[in-house]
C-alpha cells in the first residue's frame, strides 16, 4: 500500500493463501506481474480495488456501507486473538505499531473470556487424591 500509515512493510501470508495466490497468478497472460493487471491502466494494473470490493459485498448479500475494507482486517485480527494467538504475534501480522492499537481491534467475547479463565482454573486446579 503506498500510502500507509505504518509505511511500506512486508506483509506475512498464510500458506493457504500464498497457494491461492500462486495458482491465480498461474491463470493470467504470461509475464504477469500484478495480481490485478489492467492494460489499459497508466501503470498496467490495478491499484484501487474500492468499486471490486464494494461489488463483492454487495454481491454476497451485505450491506457496502457497513462492511468496508477495514472490516475485513478487524475481523482477521479479531479472529487471531479469539485462536489464542499472543498479542505481540498479532501486532507483527497486523503491522500496528503499539499492542494498545492490537487491543482496540481485538474485542473479546464473554465466551471467550470465560474459556480462558477456565484454561486458568485448569492450570491452578489442585488435583482431587483418589479415595
Amino acid at each position: 500500500m503506498p500510502h500507509a500509515k505504518a509505511g511500506a512493510r512486508t506483509q506475512p501470508i498464510s500458506p493457504d493463501l500464498a497457494e491461492f495466490l500462486a495458482q491465480y497468478m498461474q491463470t493470467l497472460p504470461p509475464g504477469a506481474e500484478w495480481l490485478f493487471p489492467s492494460p489499459g491502466a497508466r501503470k498496467g494494473h490495478t491499484v484501487d480495488v474500492r468499486k471490486a470490493f464494494v461489488r463483492c459485498v454487495a454481491a454476497a448479500g451485505l450491506d457496502p456501507k457497513q462492511v468496508v475494507r477495514h472490516t475485513l482486517r478487524h475481523t482477521a485480527i479479531t479472529h487471531l486473538v479469539q485462536a489464542g494467538v499472543d498479542l505481540p504475534t498479532v501486532k507483527r501480522i497486523s503491522g500496528h505499531k503499539t499492542l494498545a492499537m492490537v487491543e482496540r481491534y481485538a474485542h473479546q467475547s464473554g465466551t471467550h473470556i470465560a474459556d480462558a479463565l477456565e484454561k486458568l482454573d485448569d492450570r491452578y486446579r489442585v488435583p482431587k487424591r483418589p479415595g
